[in-house]
This record gives structure tokens, sequence and C-alpha cells, in this order.
């Protein structure tokens, strides 16, 4: 994610290059006020919303990030699922 941080004014004469970055905030009188992120970088954010959001996926990231997680090899899910 950019750490950029324009303007308002900077933003308005910029805008047709700072759509092509995925993220940038937007200041008035140094507050932040608004944020800009691209149509990918909000798709992936919902997308990581709607996983945490199953209890299934929860359960088994804990699991990975615990080291408690068996994984497999591709070729080990291949024997595994074509009998």
């Amino acid at each position: 994610m950019s750490d950029s941080t324009y303007t308002i004014s900077q933003a308005q004469a910029r805008l047709p290059s700072l759509v092509k970055e995925d993220s940038f905030a937007i200041s008035v009188h140094g507050e932040i006020k608004g944020f800009y992120l691209s149509k990918q970088r909000l798709e992936a954010m919902l997308e990581s919303l709607e996983l945490m959001e199953n209890p299934d996926f929860t359960v088994a990231l804990k699991a990975h990030q615990s080291g408690r997680a068996k994984t497999y090899t591709v070729a080990q899910l291949d024997e595994k699922f074509s009998a």
C-alpha cells in the first residue's frame, strides 16, 4: 500500500496520473480527509473480509500460523483425490 499523501490542490492537478497508483491519501490543511483505493486494492480487501467471516477459514488460518496445520504437496493431493 502506498504511503503517498497529496494536498487537495496537488490531487486535483495530478488526478489522471494518481489514479494509476494503488492508493493515496488527500489532505486539507495538513489533515487527511480522504483516501483513494484502486479497484484491485478494494476487491482484495473485500475478499479478505469475506474470508475472515468464514469460521472454517479462521480456524485453518490460526492452525497454519501456529504451525499445527498439515501441508501437502500437489502430488500428494492428486494421489489422495484421484482414487
